[in-house]
């Protein structure tokens, strides 16, 4: 019985540590909880997107974003359009914040007449934006960035929008 009585003394004394343990681990989980905060966040929706263009065009959709600063309009006239080249953008006028939408157009390997304008519009739900006008060129090299500022939200979720390039 001598080694019994050992044995629980040995165990009654680690049962105590392990208890304070445990307490000590429960107090840290207690004080991590009450630091966390929730927050919630509403998302907007799309319902549906449709981008037209002509053959020997290809128009890729680059989505919203807010705008970093403002940007003067630049090829919304097809008197002064914006030209196939590097690094080239027709847009309307851009307010820093607002949301402004990108969509870059170009020229695949169909042969597309020289010199030959489109005009490039935006529909958001019930409103349109644009248009800027674009240009080819005799030889057509680079892309065009067509942006559009749609304000300062976006309609109802879920919303559709449309480009169409003609």
């Amino acid at each position: 019985m001598g080694k019994v009585h050992r044995i629980s003394r040995i165990v009654g004394r680690g049962g105590s540590w392990i208890f304070v343990a445990k307490l000590l681990v429960s107090l840290v989980a207690i004080v991590f909880a009450a630091s966390i905060s929730v927050t919630s966040s509403t998302y907007q929706a799309e319902f549906g997107s449709a981008v037209q263009f002509p053959a020997g065009l290809l128009a890729t959709d680059k989505g919203f974003s807010a705008a970093p600063m403002s940007v003067s309009p630049a090829g919304t006239s097809c008197s002064n359009p914006a030209t196939f080249s590097l690094n080239t953008t027709a847009n309307t006028s851009i307010i820093a914040g607002d949301l402004v939408y990108d969509v870059q157009v170009n020229a695949t390997g169909t042969p597309l007449p020289a010199f030959t304008k489109f005009n490039v519009t935006l529909s958001v739900g019930l409103n349109t934006f644009g248009p800027v006008c674009i240009q080819t060129l005799a030889t057509i090299t680079g892309s065009i960035d067509c942006k559009f500022d749609v304000g300062t939200a976006l309609p109802a979720s879920p919303y559709s929008f449309k480009v169409t390039i003609q």
